[in-house]
């Protein structure tokens, strides 16, 4: 028997959890990926669960000092 293989997500900015996609420009949010978006495939990002924003507009990491 095979082992369970889990896609966990992981938001490229703070390393905490993702969970779905949302767009850095205009806030849209889909379950899945969207090549096709209005505002371009790269600007649907994942969206970390903690802050609830695109990954480029996450918030969660502490600012370089």
């Amino acid at each position: 028997m095979s082992p369970l293989i889990t896609n966990s997500m992981n938001c490229k900015t703070c390393s905490g959890p993702a969970e779905g996609y949302k767009c850095d420009m205009c806030g849209a949010e889909s379950a899945e990926h969207d090549a096709a978006h209005a505002c371009g495939a790269e600007h649907c990002q994942l969206k970390c669960t903690a802050c609830n924003e695109a990954e480029g507009k996450c918030s969660c990491a502490a600012p370089a000092v």
